[in-house]
């Protein structure tokens, strides 16, 4: 095992054979690792996805008994993707570095070191083309390393922490280079048809023309100071300057050229369509509008980003974390389906209204502090009060007794009948 860094030659590529794994193409290309990260599609695809994955936040959380979650910034896995796997390199820099390798080898490895923090302490990062993977009789794996100084070193399936993105049999990678060869030959077959059409003079198809007969010497002489004066984009439409009898004819290029413009366009969705990629996401815009621009996004993380993420997750439970059963990693990636100012505002009020988000939830999304513990309250549509509040009044009212002492109320009498009233007598005794 190694304990200095001056001596971990990772980048030190000069004990690798190139040449042996790449092979030569219909379209007269060799594809090699060199020459396929050349093409500024398959380039800017894999750019495009582990720019994407090392910037998304990925924490370790830890199961609760009522179904939720918490984070646990306790577990030594915890520091190493959310901050520094190793002495060199930062988390970021890490997951990048390792989703690139995956990316266009098939798999990416590092070497899981104890330390410190128990038995996953670093990971040291492994370039994957001097990697080898074999299966044992009893179903484990065994990785050999192929050092930069010709040693070759051997890890158990505990040592390694392995992504896996093509592979054969489900433990050997296919480099993703030589699976999509052809398209990538093709590619380069039509850069390189570029770079030579525009190289030869941006005046292509050219013909001197005399009416007198001229000595070899001479047009061999004519055509060299021509394509010096001409030959080049940078030489473009120059002032040319004939001999006496000599005329230029140009022969038309336009189809042809448009041709090629619409063969390198294809070449460009047909590397896009390999990973998944949204060709906007590559500056493509021929198929996109200011309508579908977000769709598009939003079909990116559900249908590219996300089987990149999850097996991200599935590499860490199996390799990183013991307590699998407790713990978990996990990438938010709510910031990527992010919509514009007003999509946001009518999203929250939605949550906020029926009771399924707090404000300090929101608030956290839009990268705000909470505002104490009255904003982890959930609210209900009735008068916007809080859970508590509405099932404290759902209860109905008991009925009241009335206290034993308090006064009984009379009935009230009965008023005489206008017959029954008996009006005063005179002096004589008779009525009035």
């Amino acid at each position: 095992m190694k304990s200095d860094i001056s001596d971990y030659r990772m980048w030190d590529v000069r004990s690798v054979d190139w040449s042996a794994s790449g092979s030569r193409t219909p379209s007269g290309v060799r594809v090699t690792p060199d020459n396929a990260m050349a093409c500024s599609a398959y380039t800017a695809c894999i750019r495009v996805i582990s720019d994407a994955v090392s910037s998304l936040p990925l924490h370790v959380y830890e199961r609760l008994a009522d179904g939720g979650k918490r984070r646990a910034p306790q577990h030594p896995v915890y520091r190493l993707l959310h901050s520094q796997p190793n002495p060199w390199q930062t988390a970021q820099e890490f997951r990048d570095w390792m989703t690139g390798m995956y990316l266009n080898y098939g798999a990416s490895y590092a070497e899981i070191r104890p330390g410190s923090q128990g038995a996953v302490s670093e990971l040291w990062p492994l370039h994957s083309s001097r990697m080898e993977v074999e299966r044992l009789e009893n179903g484990s794996l065994r990785y050999l390393y192929r050092e930069p100084d010709g040693r070759q070193t051997a890890y158990t399936q505990e040592q390694i922490f392995a992504l896996r993105f093509t592979t054969e049999d489900g433990v050997k990678p296919i480099a993703t280079y030589r699976l999509f060869q052809n398209v990538l030959g093709l590619a380069q077959a039509l850069e390189n048809h570029a770079a030579t059409y525009f190289g030869n003079g941006a005046r292509p198809g050219v013909i001197l023309e005399s009416d007198n007969p001229v000595p070899p010497e001479a047009a061999e002489m004519l055509r060299q100071n021509w394509e010096r004066i001409h030959r080049g984009s940078d030489r473009a439409f120059r002032t040319c300057v004939l001999p006496n009898g000599v005329k230029a004819h140009e022969l038309s290029g336009s189809n042809e050229s448009a041709q090629m413009l619409e063969s390198r366009q294809f070449s460009v969705i047909e590397v896009c369509r390999l990973f998944r990629v949204p060709p906007h996401m590559i500056q493509d815009l021929t198929r996109s509008t200011y309508s579908n621009i977000e769709v598009q996004g939003t079909e990116f993380v559900q249908h590219c980003l996300l089987p990149h993420l999850k097996r991200w997750e599935a590499a860490i439970a199996r390799d990183l974390i013991v307590d699998d059963e407790r713990y978990f990693a996990e990438h938010s990636v709510s910031g990527l389906l992010r919509g514009d100012h007003a999509s946001r505002s009518a999203y929250y009020v939605s949550a906020l209204q029926n009771g399924w988000m707090t404000i300090n939830e929101v608030r956290e999304l839009e990268n705000l502090n909470p505002i104490g513990p009255e904003g982890d309250q959930h609210f209900v549509p009735l008068n916007m009060t809080t859970l508590e509040k509405a099932v404290d009044d759902s209860q109905p009212d008991e009925p009241q007794e009335a206290p034993q002492d308090a006064p009984q109320e009379q009935p009230p009498q009965d008023e005489p009948e206008a017959e029954d009233v008996v009006p005063p007598a005179d002096g004589d005794g008779e009525a009035v």
